[in-house]
């Protein structure tokens, strides 16, 4: 197999650069470019002189993993606490293994011919159009999931235990406190709550007031049910909100929570 040096180190330079953007990305760190293109660059130059050197195979993985938390510690910035070089670190090598992976996968299925290079690595006949569209897809699902995960975490922090006390009856649900909810009907605060806790309180009850709100599809009528009081709990504290009133809602609420609250 005839190899091209300047296509070899564009490469190695992007697909590195890639995944150390992606593991700081997930491990909340700063992106310094320079830093990002020097480390990118060590590892591309680092990948065409590797199989060069005749090591044992156990000793060409520990350079590989070596020369790997290197690159992140090029990338990063000084840190404060040596943990959060080990989480990058970490984050590289699995980003690592799962595009690495990812791409045997491809070939096997595709019946692309390959071969495995001392000490790790891949080597294929993929031209490089292909080889960087593939990093492309990859980096923008791992972005994907990134986001999500960050958003999940936000909402989740913002997740609390409520109890809805409306005459003799009290529910306990799971309430999300929504900044954003600033609903007020006669200047008492609204809450939306999912139907069954409504049943729980109400029954088949009507609701006695009703509310106009603008929604993306125009304007609409929502019920409206007084109760007595929501205690939230949060963070070893009670916090008593009398007087809301409680609405239906479906769409609005995840599967974590019930009650979406007001800003406390």
């Amino acid at each position: 197999m005839e190899i091209y040096v300047e296509y070899a180190l564009i490469e190695n330079f992007l697909v590195d650069g890639a995944l150390l953007y992606l593991a700081m990305s997930a491990a909340k760190q700063p992106i310094c470019l320079w830093r990002l293109a020097l480390s990118a660059f060590a590892g591309a130059a680092f990948a065409l002189v590797f199989p060069l050197l005749s090591l044992p195979p156990w000793l060409g993985y520990l350079l590989k993993f070596l020369v790997g938390a290197l690159l992140c510690v090029i990338a990063l910035k000084r840190q404060k606490s040596w943990g959060r070089y080990a989480l990058t670190v970490l984050l590289f090598y699995a980003l690592s293994f799962c595009f690495g992976g990812g791409l045997v996968a491809v070939f096997e299925g595709l019946g692309i011919e390959y071969f495995s290079a001392q000490g790790g690595g891949v080597l294929s006949k993929v031209p490089v159009g292909g080889l960087l569209a593939a990093l492309a897809v990859f980096v923008a699902l791992v972005k994907w999931g990134i986001q999500k995960m960050y958003e999940r975490k936000r909402a989740v922090a913002h997740i609390v235990s409520c109890e809805i006390t409306h005459g003799q009856t009290r529910v306990r649900v799971k309430g999300l406190i929504d900044t954003g909810n600033a609903a007020r009907y006669r200047e008492r605060a609204v809450c939306f709550a999912s139907p069954d806790v409504l049943y729980r309180l109400f029954s088949l009850e009507k609701p006695p007031h009703f509310m106009t709100v603008r929604t993306v599809s125009g304007e609409k009528k929502i019920g409206l049910y007084p109760i007595d009081r929501i205690t939230v709990f949060a963070d070893g504290e009670e916090k008593v909100l009398p007087g809301v009133f409680l609405s239906a809602a479906v769409h609005m609420l995840g599967k974590e929570y019930q009650l979406l609250l007001p800003p406390l």
